[in-house]
């Protein structure tokens, strides 16, 4: 059973029932719950309104684990975000090596999120940066960079941890069926990181846009996307390493590892619509 807010118009598996609820709005989740044995819990707010990360991320997600608790379910599983680790650069670190340091009001939300999981005995998989159908922040915010700065910040070398939503699905079913593993944490990405260039090129060939010219320090760059309303974490995110080592969830999950150059055609489907839309 899947549980949303608005429910899709059309459902991707004939086999799931969708059902209404939401997670600020206590006892909702109540008449679904009953004889669960895991539930994942992937609503968050990424916006920058501090009341709505406190009433979703927070909030929401208090009533979540209390809910869980009165319906007796066993486990459950949080989709948070590497972000909750702050400013980088991330060189390959690992679950257990890195504390919070959030550096936006939704990171800082979903932090203490996490700690209403893991306190319930819970389990949090932490993607960082996810790509594919529904995607309305990642790809689109590159684009949206490169055209205000007229180019790309940075030489293109940065490292980056990603993750097809398609591969993230199956991740969270893997461990959902796989035996619990309470207080743990797991980041969600492939093995190997993406270097920023190659991103762009695989960005500029799905999106029908020319490949961006590469623009260093440029403070005129640097000025120009702060006018727009980019944050300096924002920014830091696709121009410095941020990249996680990953091979726990990919093993307890029971899959086999894949790499950003395996759905390279996935990738492209994917951002069809954005292609047709740039002409």
């Amino acid at each position: 059973m899947a549980l949303s807010r608005k429910p899709p118009a059309r459902l991707r598996n004939n086999n799931a029932t969708i059902a209404t609820a939401d997670i600020s709005v206590p006892g909702s989740l109540i008449p679904f719950l009953a004889g669960m044995d895991v539930v994942i819990h992937a609503a968050s707010y990424v916006g920058s309104e501090p009341r709505l990360a406190q009433e979703i991320n927070e909030a929401g997600t208090d009533h979540v684990v209390e809910q869980c608790r009165q319906a007796g379910v066993a486990r459950l599983i949080y989709v948070s975000t590497c972000s909750v680790y702050g400013r980088g650069p991330h060189r390959g670190i690992l679950e257990s090596e890195a504390d919070y340091h959030p550096a936006s009001v939704a990171s800082a939300s979903r932090a203490v999120a996490e700690q209403l999981i893991l306190g319930y005995g819970g389990e949090v998989v932490r993607p960082n940066l996810v790509f594919g159908a529904g995607d309305r922040w990642f790809v689109p915010g590159l684009l949206k960079l490169m055209k205000v700065a007229g180019g790309w910040p940075g030489d293109g070398s940065a490292l980056l941890s990603l993750i097809g939503v398609e591969a993230l699905g199956g991740l969270l079913s893997g461990l959902a069926l796989a035996p619990g593993q309470p207080g743990h944490a797991f980041h969600a990405a492939y093995p190997e990181p993406v270097r920023v260039s190659f991103l762009l090129q695989s960005v500029a060939r799905a999106s029908g846009v020319e490949y961006p010219k590469f623009l260093g320090d440029d403070e005129r760059a640097g000025s120009a996307l702060r006018a727009a309303g980019f944050s300096g974490h924002q920014i830091d995110l696709v121009t410095k390493d941020h990249w996680y080592s990953s091979e726990g969830l990919w093993r307890v999950s029971g899959r086999e590892p894949e790499t950003f150059n395996s759905v390279l055609g996935e990738f492209s489907s994917a951002y069809h619509a954005l292609r047709e839309s740039t002409r």
